[in-house]
């Protein structure tokens, strides 16, 4: 099939599968989160580093709790574990950990360029984080993004299939295809060249699996952000899987 060729829904399944085609740019959906039209919630707390050098939000409304740093495209369930020498470190789904709290109430938190840690400080209350709602229309992009993208990659027609739910549930299978996106980005390039479908199912718990051509993303939708795995879990399966 030609790369002019898009979407057709499977109306049996409920879902999309999108080819790949001429791709359409994506409005930044955490845009919203800085506006000051948004209302604080007191389960949700913006840190900023003691080096000025940025600020993030935990929220500890759901279990696990998420995290999001100002600027990302990601936001991480982290996980909470008891810390040697007291508190408690919290961990991606990948066992990375991402912030540490002491049980006297500091906290030191481990970003990519600070990977020994710096001190962070509560500023102020912030919302919960929660997607916008995402149309069918929209999702179908965001699939036929990704699709040419990782055509372009390994030179293969991809077929990325995903199911359309409502608005609300859409929000955080977009969110999904985007975090696969930069799985595939950062994974091995052997792992992908052979890489033909990308596959969104829903479940009860999140994962991610890769085998015979096919990655397949397992998402809880109803859990929101803690209902997907992290882009570097979806990473680490296509490593493992090649």
């Amino acid at each position: 099939m030609s790369r002019g060729f898009i979407a057709l829904m499977l109306a049996a399944a409920g879902a999309w599968a999108v080819l790949a085609s001429d791709g359409l740019g994506q409005q930044n959906p955490f845009s919203r989160l800085t506006g000051r039209e948004q209302p604080s919630e007191a389960s949700a707390v913006w840190y900023e580093r003691a080096d000025r050098r940025g600020r993030f939000v935990l929220d500890q409304s759901s279990s696990p709790a998420l995290l999001w740093q100002e600027g990302s495209p990601e936001v991480f369930a982290v996980y909470a574990k008891r810390a040697s020498g007291g508190g408690e470190v919290l961990l991606t789904d990948t066992d990375r950990a991402l912030l540490r709290l002491s049980n006297l109430g500091g906290a030191t938190y481990f970003p990519p360029d600070a990977p020994d840690g710096v001190i962070v400080e509560p500023i102020g209350p912030a919302h919960t984080l929660v997607a916008p709602p995402v149309s069918a229309q929209e999702l179908q992009r965001t699939a036929r993004d990704l699709a040419d993208s990782v055509t372009r990659i390994n030179r293969n027609q991809i077929t990325v299939e995903v199911p359309s739910l409502g608005p609300a549930d859409n929000a955080y299978l977009a969110d999904t295809l985007r975090l696969a996106q930069t799985g595939i980005d950062n994974a091995n390039r052997r792992a992908t060249r052979d890489l033909r479908t990308v596959r969104i199912i829903t479940g009860v718990r999140s994962d991610a699996r890769y085998a015979g051509g096919v990655l397949e993303i397992t998402i809880a939708p109803g859990r929101g952000y803690s209902g997907r795995p992290s882009s570097d879990f979806i990473r680490r399966a296509l490593d493992r899987g090649r």
